[in-house]
């Protein structure tokens, strides 16, 4: 008798603390897109290699405009799409949080689109530090910074690159060479933060 009730107690207790962990799982909050406005307060200083105007030049930044062109309203009408610069469809590769986002939409392909939301780690102390680089690593991870170091890190930047950048998308080039120009393999990848010359990795 006792060992049913001990049984029976084991599995009511189980039960309360997969009930209160499936509570705090739904509970959990997602972080918020900053916005490349707020990334530009520091990475905005030439001091620091001005990551801002690297990006502000490239397609990246002007990926949501693009949208907006005669040729993407050509590739649209293809697909049965009006106006791509409000179909998720297109959104989903040509914004910041795949157009669900307003605060960031406008801005194309910012920079959480590469590194995560930055709500919680935007602050220069939750995410760099000229002194122990490593645990400020660690830390901007653990606050929902996408990973970019070691071979993990790769693979998931190649990913999260590939989630656009393949050939099944509308806007994918019909030539084969100008395919096989634009294909991101996993070296380029690899070798972006050191071509972007990173402040906190020289």
């Amino acid at each position: 008798m006792a060992g049913k009730r001990l049984i029976i107690l084991s599995i009511f207790s189980v039960g309360i603390v997969l009930v209160v962990l499936n509570s705090a799982y739904s509970r959990r909050r997602i972080p918020e897109y900053v916005g490349v406005d707020v990334c530009k307060k520091c990475h905005g200083m030439e001091s620091i290699g001005n990551q801002y105007k690297i990006w502000s030049t490239s397609n990246h930044a002007n990926a949501f405009m693009r949208l907006k062109t005669t040729k993407a309203l050509e590739i649209a009408q293809k697909i049965g799409v009006e106006a791509p610069h409000a179909e998720l469809q297109c959104l989903k590769c040509h914004t910041t949080g795949g157009g669900k986002s307003e605060r960031v939409k406008n801005e194309g392909v910012g920079c959480e689109a590469c590194h995560g939301p930055g709500e919680d780690y935007f602050e220069f102390s939750n995410h760099a530090s000229f002194i122990d680089r490593e645990n400020a690593y660690r830390k901007a991870i653990s606050l929902g910074m996408y990973p970019i170091l070691g071979v993990e890190g790769i693979k998931a930047r190649e990913r999260l690159c590939k989630n656009c950048h393949r050939d099944e998308r509308p806007c994918s080039p019909a030539d084969i060479e100008e395919k096989k120009r634009r294909e991101l393999s996993l070296s380029i990848i690899a070798d972006l933060p050191s071509k972007l010359r990173h402040p906190l990795r020289r």
